[in-house]
């Protein structure tokens, strides 16, 4: 745990919180906190700051809450995510979270096994749980929205659609094993706002799924000369779009022109 999150309303008007179970349990007994120990915290979608252990006891920790810091912007990557396997989606969930992403979408495949729909990791709070502590080891405040759609087609025509119409064109990269361009490859220069990030299952997009991911203006992309599971594949997507968007950002700071918006799906 890197950074300690609340919820706003924990927080009592005299700017104290009372810790049980989970959190309580770590600071005990992980980091050994005492009174006037000072850690690091952050209001999930809010500010960052510091608290001040006032209290330890054996089921419950209190807290002195001090916020300094402006809440940070949402981050850039939005990750569409067919469902991997139950045993994988919570390390997958909190990579994606401790590495900022704004919101997840966990779609349907051809190559999906429907009885993945059934396990209880699909379950909402289930879900909220596993990002809450992928924020925590990165420490970023912001926990991702998290969707679940049973059926792809329809998502893509019906929710995905209509949301990059009305936003701002986001670059959008479609990760595909056979996809001839490394995601470097796409000019660095479109990388500059949101990045809506596609992933397949580990036995990849069918050819109907592709065609309409690239209708609606996706990019494919390798990640790398390897063939990566699921949670790899996140990671590794992930990092390198955030890469691509520092070097953007350099380049442009020296006065060089940006390049059209790209799209990039994966499977």
């Amino acid at each position: 745990m890197n950074l300690l999150l609340f919820e706003e309303d924990e927080i009592d008007s005299r700017g104290r919180v009372r810790l049980r179970e989970r959190r309580a349990d770590h600071l005990r007994h992980v980091l050994r906190v005492r009174p006037n120990t000072t850690l690091r915290i952050g209001v999930v979608r809010g500010p960052t700051g510091t608290a001040t252990v006032t209290r330890v006891a054996d089921e419950s920790v209190d807290l002195e809450v001090r916020l300094t810091g402006e809440p940070p912007p949402p981050p850039d990557i939005e990750l569409i995510l067919a469902v991997p396997r139950p045993k994988a989606l919570p390390r997958v969930v909190q990579h994606a979270a401790a590495l900022g992403t704004r919101r997840i979408d966990l779609v349907n495949a051809w190559r999906v096994e429907k009885a993945y729909f059934d396990s209880p990791r699909l379950d909402p709070d289930a879900l909220r749980y596993q990002a809450w502590l992928g924020c925590e080891q990165g420490a970023i405040t912001w926990v991702p929205e998290i969707n679940v759609h049973r059926r792809l087609l329809p998502f893509l025509s019906q929710v995905l659609g209509p949301r990059l119409r009305d936003a701002a064109p986001p670059r959008r990269l479609l990760a595909h094993p056979e996809a001839v361009r490394f995601v470097e490859e796409v000019s660095t220069d479109s990388f500059s706002s949101v990045t809506v990030v596609a992933i397949g299952p580990e036995g990849g997009w069918i050819g109907e799924e592709l065609e309409s991911l690239v209708e609606l203006g996706f990019v494919s992309v390798r990640l790398g000369r390897g063939l990566l599971r699921t949670e790899a594949a996140v990671t590794s997507l992930l990092a390198q779009v955030e890469l691509c968007t520092r070097v953007s950002g350099r380049t442009r700071s020296r006065g060089c022109s940006s390049a059209p918006g790209s799209r990039i799906v994966m499977s």
